[in-house]
């Protein structure tokens, strides 16, 4: 029984009306069909059509070769599903029918059926090979279409492999494409394919501009063909692209929408890979609690296929995240289990990232040696792809490690390593290097090196910023020209076969027509408003009669806008427009969304919209500017000529204010962006719940002290805070009640502290104070009045008092103990006195509690 493969959903639709109008037999091989065209777009309802076949089909070479056509849907669908012997074992069954039936076309189908079993679980060679098997099978069955397809999907398998490899399959298959035959189905499944393809070679070179053009424009039609499995695939890639692209934001909506998705098909490793990469953007977002839960539930998902890619990627994100956390017994064992994984797969990307967080973690537990190794073989890894990424990653690695565990000449190495990585690599990650390299001059006792390293370091934070904002309005423009194209065919087609006397006229104003878009190329690459509406008069004054041009923006809340304009070139003053405005045209034309076209003879009454103090215009053309649903302004152009503006000018200006709205949302876009990102920067660094600075920035601010104090021979001294039975509030207040104490004691630490120290968050009921230029002795008294002063308040909640007690830790280092020992397992000062700090803080949470104690050392 021959099916296409794919179907899109027009066609779905034409056999669902055949199959209730069909009797007999007919009746239940449509039931095969269409079950088979579910089994991604509803794996369940398609099993239940599977059934419902199966009690149909009757007897004979059309009902066995109809059973074998509903088993390897099954095999698919429980694949899926992660029922990975019972997928093989219907396979196998559908297969060995197949194959007495001696249907070329079916066994065929059965290896892409195994290439997608062997896709699920994360074996791309195993998928590569399968696909090579069909593609075989087709070729003897002489369907070319199905052995095209079958040769688009080894294309997509062999992304994952050798990349010269996948250019050469990619060129045969537009090759096939330019010559395929009548079957429209496999060619748009094929050209899919092709595309995806294309997407991942352009991923894997780090081009993820272009690729998030191309991922973004293959999810419609994936979905129309029913190949959801793909859709998750590019859903994942696109918002990984984004994350590369600093596009945080982006990418966290991107792979919501698509856990979305995932969650609809209750796939488990489709969660589990769509979770992972969520875990590793919302890491890398700053969001660490976050991530760790999402990895979690990510690691819990993908149990059920422990050997897959999605199950290194979701190893190594615990790791990276693990070890954030401060905790690098967890976050080797995350490492070591995704090098192993990665390793087995051949996934030397991911292997690679794995063995330099293995190397950290390994450093962090004093095992220096061990460290050099892991990074070592991690960058002779690296050293075999083309990924400047992975090989940076691995030299400052490697680079760490030396500078932490001295050897004869480390120095000279590490220094090396980390000039090397700042060479090879071309990603946000140069700041890091750059910061390493300025504290290794400064250790050095080069000065001048190191205030230049740290001075580039500043200036690629500022051109990364940047870049992120140049990276959205790039897309944002392609997608524009991608639309603004596919616009112009569909006119240019209406337009020849409906009137072809007005398609010779556009022909013979092609010249006006590409200056047009040189026009719009123009004005939408500007972010100020004044700019484009300069370009704007400058460039339409070639094409056209114009003597004024108006733009007038929506101010925020919609009552109003803001008119800019030119006459002949002059700026005039700009003015404040009431929507509501019953007399100027301007006001109308935005209440309305429709454009407005007014004509004067000479000698006639100029109209209500006249300005005051300009030349008298005797047309005027008012458009809307609009983007989608969304109104920005209107664009006004008049011209002292009468009758200046026919049907031919009136369509240029439509096209005009497509581009001016774009520019127009463009701008704000920008203005958004900046005001995001500096939103995103402040939340980055401060608590949520008591606004003031988290665990992240009181660590960065301690390591900053400790630095300093180290430079002058100061002491500095560190606080911590915990309050007393504060599960118990908990339980006895709720969890609100229990919030509102930790914004009370946040409040009076923060409000009492002097103005040199710092009151952070570590997490839950725990808090710290660093102290800088403060011995033990001083940081005690400062802890006693603090602690004096959370005893006496009390927290009002739903009209009950709570009473509220906290236990504090302190520890200092003096200047003796600030400079970091080589070989010492508490080699870290800043690690040092948070230990400390936590003794002495049990010691006083084991003494009664709602008390001070001291660091003493045994």
């Amino acid at each position: 029984m021959c099916v296409d493969l794919f179907v899109d959903d027009a066609a779905l639709a034409a056999l669902e009306a055949r199959q209730r109008e069909a009797q007999g037999p007919e009746a239940a091989a449509l039931l095969v069909e269409l079950a088979w065209h579910y089994r991604q777009r509803d794996s369940r309802h398609a099993l239940a059509l599977a059934d419902q076949a199966a009690l149909r089909l009757g007897d004979g070479p059309e009902a066995r070769a109809g059973l074998a056509r509903l088993d390897l849907m099954r095999a698919e669908v429980v694949a899926l599903f992660a029922e990975f012997e019972r997928s093989q074992a219907l396979l196998e069954q559908a297969r060995q029918a197949m194959q007495a039936a001696g249907d070329l076309v079916g066994i065929g189908d059965s290896h892409l059926t195994a290439g997608m079993l062997a896709s699920v679980q994360g074996d791309n060679r195993g998928n590569l090979a399968e696909a090579e098997r069909a593609f075989e099978c087709y070729g003897a069955a002489g369907v070319a279409e199905r052995a095209l397809l079958a040769r688009a999907w080894a294309a997509v398998a062999s992304t994952f492999g050798d990349q010269d490899s996948t250019a050469r399959r990619i060129a045969e298959l537009e090759a096939g494409l330019g010559a395929a035959g009548s079957n429209a189905a496999a060619r748009r499944a094929a050209g899919l394919l092709l595309g995806i393809a294309r997407s991942y070679r352009l991923f894997n070179a780090a081009r993820y501009t272009e690729a998030v053009i191309d991922f973004s424009e293959l999810l419609e039609p994936a979905m129309r063909l029913g190949m959801v499995h793909f859709c998750l695939r590019i859903g994942n890639s696109l918002g990984a692209s984004l994350a590369n692209l600093d596009d945080k934001e982006g990418a966290l909506d991107w792979v919501e929408r698509n856990l979305k998705l995932a969650r609809t098909t209750r796939w488990p490793l489709a969660m589990g890979d769509t979770l992972a990469l969520l875990g590793g953007v919302l890491r890398e977002a700053g969001e660490l609690e976050r991530s760790l839960a999402m990895l979690t539930e990510a690691a819990q998902w993908l149990q059920v296929a422990p050997l897959s890619r999605g199950n290194a990627l979701v190893q190594c994100y615990l790791g990276h995240a693990e070890l954030a956390a401060q905790r690098p017994e967890q976050a080797l064992l995350h490492a070591r289990n995704a090098e192993r994984i990665a390793g087995e797969l051949g996934i030397l990307p991911v292997k690679v990232d794995a063995m330099v967080v293995a190397a950290r973690a390994e450093s962090r537990l004093g095992r220096g040696e061990v460290a050099r190794a892991s990074a070592e073989r991690a960058l002779a890894d690296a050293e075999r792809q083309s990924n400047p990424v992975w090989l940076a990653a691995a030299l400052q690695g490697l680079a760490e490690i030396e500078s932490a565990w001295p050897r004869e000449g480390s120095s000279e190495r590490a220094l090396g390593l980390l000039e090397r990585a700042l060479a090879v690599n071309g990603g946000s990650e140069d700041v890091d290097i750059l910061e390493a390299l300025s504290r290794f001059y400064e250790a050095a006792g080069d000065p001048a090196r190191a205030v230049q390293a740290e001075r580039q370091a500043r200036a690629r934070m500022a051109g990364a910023q940047t870049k992120r904002v140049a990276n959205r309005l790039s897309l944002l423009e392609m997608r524009h020209q991608a639309e603004q194209q596919r616009a112009l065919i569909e006119y240019q087609r209406g337009l020849a076969e409906a009137e072809a006397a007005r398609a010779r006229e556009l022909e013979a104003s092609f010249q006006i027509l590409e200056n047009l878009g040189r026009i719009g190329r123009e004005i939408t690459a500007n972010l100020d408003l004044d700019n484009v509406l300069n370009a704007l008069a400058t460039l339409l004054g070639e094409l056209l009669p114009v003597s004024y041009v108006g733009i007038s923006v929506v101010e925020p809340g919609g009552r109003e806008m803001m008119r800019r304009s030119v006459e002949d070139g002059r700026p005039l003053p700009p003015a404040r427009i009431d929507i509501d405005d019953p007399v100027l045209l301007a006001a109308r034309c935005a209440r309305e969304r429709q454009e407005i076209l007014v004509e004067h003879d000479v000698g006639g009454e100029l109209g209500p919209s006249h300005i005051p103090g300009t030349r008298g215009m005797h047309a005027s053309w008012f458009g809307p500017l609009s983007v989608g649903e969304t109104l920005f302004g209107v664009l006004t152009i008049q011209s002292e000529d009468e009758r200046a503006y026919g049907p031919r000018e009136r369509l240029i200006f439509r096209t005009l204010s497509a581009y001016v709205a774009v520019a127009v949302a463009n701008a704000r876009t920008h203005s958004q962006l900046v005001e995001t990102e500096a939103e995103m920067r402040r939340l980055a660094v401060t608590d949520a719940l008591t606004g003031i600075p988290n665990r992240r920035q009181f660590l960065a601010m301690l390591a900053h002290e400790v630095e300093r104090s180290r430079r002058h021979g100061r002491p500095l001294a560190v606080v911590l805070v915990d309050i007393d039975y504060f599960k118990s509030i908990n339980d006895q207040h709720g969890h609100p009640a229990g919030d509102s104490v930790l914004v009370r004691v946040a409040g009076i630490l923060d409000h009492h502290r002097r103005a040199v120290d710092t009151v952070g968050r570590l997490g839950g009921e725990e808090f710290a104070i660093l102290l800088p230029e403060t011995d033990a002795q001083a940081a005690r008294a400062v802890a006693e009045r603090l602690r004096v002063l959370v005893e006496a308040d009390w927290t009002c909640w739903e009209g009950k008092s709570i009473a509220v007690t906290a236990s504090f830790g302190c520890a200092s280092l003096d200047a003796g103990e600030l400079a970091p020992i080589a070989g010492c397992e508490d080699n870290d000062p800043a690690a040092l006195v948070l230990k400390r700090a936590d003794q002495a803080l049990y010691r006083a949470k084991h003494s009664g509690r709602n008390r001070t104690e001291v660091f003493e050392a045994d």
